[in-house]
């Protein structure tokens, strides 16, 4: 038996370690490369390619999810039930997948084995990842003067997306994100999600502002009202100045309309012993008497 202080024996183990150590990492490289990555978008279709050789002959092909069969070809032409979104090409060897969903995600498998042989072929996995496009984001914005303190609320909404995103802001000036909503929908298992941006408006400045889900990006926004320089409370002061004059107004027209009347009373009044006669024309008593 060698002894364990032997150069010549540490030389040796430390050169077996190394070459399993190589051996390993060239294998899982090599595994790595094989595993090919496809994608596709929810409502879509992805094709997959099998690698059969033409010049043998083909005792079946199972296509497979992990350990659940998707769809194939057995020589016998007995199957267990296939996935009703695929469809076998064996011109081509390739199966098309339509239909997408989220649930589709996961990790494929070609199983191969040709006629006259025991062993199955060397498998090569296939990742599938799809994705779905969020809408463009839409704007809601209420906005309040509470205490002569102008601010804002909007709300910022998408969905219909996958992988889960998040609302980003472009708002220049003061805010702050009050609220983050993230929901999966229960039917397409995609995403709908909103956020809530509170917006201080008290300074007076004209703003525009949008948001952005991924690379979807909303119309801009503007938001905000500049300030009256004549006052800080800004537009309530001319309208109030407005009230004012048009009540003015009323008084020197009420005012005008008695002053009037009053003349044309006064004209309607003749002096004591005159009277009109038909001519417009004025007669004493005494002409009366003459007469």
């Amino acid at each position: 038996m060698a002894s364990l202080c032997n150069p010549h024996f540490l030389i040796t183990r430390l050169s077996l370690h190394l070459l399993v150590l190589i051996m390993t990492r060239h294998s899982a490289v090599t595994e790595s490369a094989a595993s090919i990555q496809l994608r596709g978008e929810v409502g879509g279709e992805v094709t997959f390619h099998c690698p059969v050789e033409k010049n043998q002959t083909l005792e079946f092909l199972y296509f497979q999810k992990g350990d659940t069969f998707v769809n194939g070809y057995h020589v016998s032409g007995n199957l267990p039930p296939t996935w009703e979104n695929t469809r076998v090409d064996l011109d081509k060897m390739t199966i098309l997948m339509y239909n997408l969903n989220v649930s589709h995600i996961g990790d494929y498998k070609c199983v191969i084995r040709y006629s006259g042989k025991t062993r199955v072929e060397p498998e090569i996995l296939q990742h599938l990842n799809v994705t779905a496009n969020y809408s463009r984001p839409t704007l809601k914005v209420h906005c309040s003067d509470a205490n002569h303190h102008f601010s804002c609320l909007v709300t910022c909404t998408s969905h219909g997306g996958y992988p889960g995103s998040k609302v980003t802001w472009q708002i220049p000036g003061s805010f702050k994100v009050v609220n983050n909503s993230n929901m999966s929908d229960p039917d397409t298992t995609t995403f709908n999600i909103s956020s809530i941006a509170f917006v201080n408006c008290s300074d007076g400045k004209l703003t525009s502002l949008n948001c952005s889900v991924g690379d979807v990006i909303s119309e801009m926004f503007p938001l905000c009202k500049p300030k009256d320089p004549r006052d800080p409370r800004g537009p309530p002061v001319i309208t109030t100045v407005a009230i004012c004059a048009a009540l003015v107004v009323s008084i020197m027209a009420a005012l005008l309309g008695w002053w009037c009347h009053c003349k044309k009373g006064q004209r309607r009044e003749p002096p004591a012993g005159r009277q009109e006669n038909g001519f417009g024309e004025e007669e004493t008593g005494l002409n009366e008497e003459s007469s």
